[in-house]
């Protein structure tokens, strides 16, 4: 899968200031800010140390800093332009950093933190392990590793059996995702990593009428397509103006199962 995310840091502008709006699309979401309330509700609180991995544009830190209330947050990105934003959301806050870094290499001390989250960063990893090693040696003793991300194979836009807007979606997986099913097999690599068993719970999101997030997903999904030559640019227009007009009439329909897993690093 090609998954652009994989080159994020070499991304032009105008495809970070794409990557950047979907990320705010589903920030502002009701039914997402409920779910991060949930599972990051569940996390240590308030005054500890809290690394982001893979904080983008600081569109889900916001969720983290109300859930948490760290005494000193360091929110880690390999896009240089993400971080320019980051920080400049944040701009006079104190008690936060922004820096480069990846899931796999986060440029931060050993056992410095009492918590990592990795929002939405795991379907995107060629290594999950690694990251996952990366996490325990980043981590204190007894400190907590929570990661959030879809089970996107479950991701459907379908109204009815051979539903032609689904291979829009099909397309945005194969350009967007690189791993659909890293969430089912996340329990058993964290225990391999040394974790505790994880906590995980099944979050579903859905989008009817209000559909910014899903209607962005895809149409950077079909805009990647289109400039990977997978199809061409009046098929990108069109899936596009499909999921728009069944927004605007009130047909459309997207949902995809989001999955929390929450592990201790053993004391």
């Amino acid at each position: 899968m090609t998954d652009l995310y994989l080159s994020i840091s070499e991304q032009p502008e105008a495809v970070l200031d794409a990557i950047a709006a979907s990320m705010d699309d589903r920030a502002r979401d009701p039914a997402m800010q409920e779910i991060c309330a949930s599972y990051m509700g569940q996390l240590p609180r308030p005054g500890a140390q809290v690394l982001e991995i893979g904080c983008g544009n600081g569109a889900s830190t916001e969720a983290l800093l109300r859930a948490t209330s760290p005494a000193h947050f360091t929110g880690v990105d390999p896009s240089d332009g993400l971080l320019a934003r980051a920080r400049a959301r944040f701009h006079g806050r104190d008690g936060l950093r922004f820096a480069v870094g990846n899931a796999v290499s986060t440029g931060q001390s050993d056992a410095a933190f009492d918590v990592v989250v990795a929002h939405t960063v795991y379907s995107h990893l060629p290594d999950p392990a690694a990251a996952l090693a990366e996490a325990f040696r980043v981590l204190r003793p007894g400190g907590t590793l929570a990661v959030f991300d879809g089970d996107y194979a479950t991701n459907t836009v379908a109204l009815f059996d051979g539903d032609p807007l689904q291979a829009a979606m099909t397309a945005t997986q194969r350009n967007l995702i690189h791993d659909c099913y890293i969430m089912r097999r996340l329990p058993a690599l964290m225990k391999d990593a040394g974790f505790d068993p994880p906590r995980c719970t099944a979050h579903g999101f859905v989008q009817t009428q209000q559909a910014d997030y899903l209607q962005s997903l895809m149409s950077r999904g079909v805009t990647a397509a289109a400039k990977a030559a997978e199809i061409g640019e009046a098929l990108s227009e069109a899936f596009q103006a499909e999921a728009a007009r069944r927004v605007t009439n009130g047909t459309f329909f997207g949902a995809i199962l989001f999955i929390s897993a929450i592990a201790t690093k053993p004391a």
